[in-house]
């Protein structure tokens, strides 16, 4: 009889039942009984919630600021493919038919053409130099035709018009990123001067300066891509940027940019290019890349992956206090006829209940925080930043300080997503979940072999 209940254990063997009402009675103690280790036993709940906490939101975030940045990449910047048009093959000594902007259009509309293939844009990119006037930066200009930014492509989803309208109403129209606009103070309307490299008649390169009315001031939401961009219609770039220091290519959309058809729609692209060209796929343009934020993701995971492990020997300690306190328990319930096994089944039992409940605080909270966490952070910022204008503020009443305060970024726009998306990977989360729950009974091992290899005789005579 325990507690008001009769344990039947079966003859001489504790069965599951058994194990499992004496597992209840060690996680829910009858009422008013104080027990250090039930306290440790709920610390060990709140431990292993909280430790779930940041590793939910963690592979929230890390994997939607990949996929963000990633689609950003694949879509406007290297394409999902390319075929590399080079200039050795529109600039020989005899004139070649590639060596016109009507002609490249003539073969991305052949390539368009090609099964798998969505859309297949002409452009022409090189580096120059783009002034305005409060000051000049460096820009990769890139002439592109008019309708990749028609509505429903890949252009017109990611990249958004801060201010002006996304097309070129002239031979000289320009459309800018975020971050030039900002460092030359240039608006729609506003005059920008491109300048380009050029081989004179006698052989040397010398400079040539185009102005541009600029249409549009866009972003991409990633600045560390379209910080530099300057857009510009595709026959003018064609003309303004000389063939040996730019590249020509045509950008290929398909409809699944990790299809395992890719390598087939690619052979098909093959077939109808010029000799000499080359089709690259977007995982070949971006390797080193894609492999950092691979590893980034693992060290990351790694890293909280260890914060849990440490919540969970709590457990461990928790049942070494729970079989210290139940020992007289434990020796009456043997000598009754419960087995070692039994009562290790119990302590098991009992682990995997406390990790079942940090689970079951942690997952919730972790994917609120996860849902959450671009108002979260703006939240942390305005506070932070609130904390160290006060303390700037207070420091300048004793030393003397130069410059105006500079607001703190935890996710500087420079390097980051300026809105991270939110993706729930319920997958990992349920590897997740059944991995602390695995955990939980495998810290409890020790404790309760130990609490089930309890001699009964021992324990009762010193009582």
């Amino acid at each position: 009889h325990h507690y008001g209940r009769t344990v039947d254990f079966g003859g001489n063997v504790m069965n599951i039942k058994a194990s499992m009402l004496y597992a209840q009675r060690l996680l829910f103690p009858k009422s008013g009984r104080n027990s250090t280790a039930g306290k440790s036993l709920l610390g060990a709940v709140f431990s292993i919630g909280l430790s779930l906490v940041p590793l939910i939101v963690v592979l929230a975030v890390s994997d939607g600021m990949i996929e963000g940045i990633t689609s950003r990449i694949i879509e406007l910047s290297s394409y999902h493919m390319q075929v590399n048009l080079y200039a050795s093959l529109m600039e020989g000594e005899e004139r070649d038919y590639y060596s016109t902007s009507m002609a490249i259009e003539e073969l991305a509309q052949k390539v368009s053409a090609v099964p798998g293939v969505v859309s297949a844009y002409p452009e022409r990119q090189g580096i120059g130099l783009a002034a305005g006037a409060k000051g000049r930066t460096g820009a990769t200009i890139r002439a592109v035709p008019e309708d990749i930014f028609a509505e429903g492509s890949s252009f017109s989803k990611l990249i958004k018009a801060k201010s002006g309208t996304l097309s070129f109403s002239t031979e000289k129209s320009a459309i800018i990123g975020e971050a030039i606009a900002t460092t030359l103070d240039l608006q729609p309307g506003d005059t920008i001067r491109l300048v380009t490299m050029r081989t004179g008649a006698t052989g040397n390169v010398i400079p040539k300066i185009t102005p541009f009315t600029v249409e549009a001031v866009v972003s991409s939401g990633y600045q560390e891509l379209d910080a530099l961009w300057v857009f510009i219609p595709f026959d003018t770039g064609f003309s303004l940027l000389e063939g040996s220091l730019s590249s020509v290519l045509i950008g290929i959309t398909t409809d699944n940019a990790f299809s395992e058809s890719l390598w087939e729609t690619a052979t098909a692209v093959e077939q109808i290019i010029p000799p000499g060209s080359r089709v690259r796929l977007w995982n070949e343009l971006n390797r080193s890349q894609f492999e950092n934020f691979a590893s980034t993701r693992m060290m990351l995971i790694f890293i909280m992956l260890l914060i849990v492990l440490v919540a969970s020997v709590n457990i461990s300690s928790a049942l070494v206090m729970l079989a210290m306190e139940r020992r007289k328990e434990i020796a009456i319930l043997k000598s009754i006829g419960a087995t070692s096994g039994g009562i290790v089944t119990a302590f098991l039992m009992t682990g995997l209940c406390t990790g079942a409940m940090g689970v079951l605080i942690g997952l919730p909270l972790g994917l609120l925080c996860a849902v959450n966490i671009n108002g979260i952070l703006t939240w942390v910022e305005q506070i932070l930043n609130i904390l160290l204008r006060f303390w700037y503020n207070l420091k300048g009443l004793f030393v003397i300080t130069t410059g105006d305060f500079i607001p703190v970024h935890l996710l500087d726009p420079t390097y980051y997503l300026e809105e991270i998306p939110v993706v729930l990977p319920f997958n990992s989360v349920f590897v997740i979940v059944m991995g602390t729950l695995i955990l939980s009974v495998v810290v409890s091992a020790l404790p309760s072999i130990k609490a089930g290899s309890e001699k009964p005789l021992d324990t009762l005579r010193k009582i």
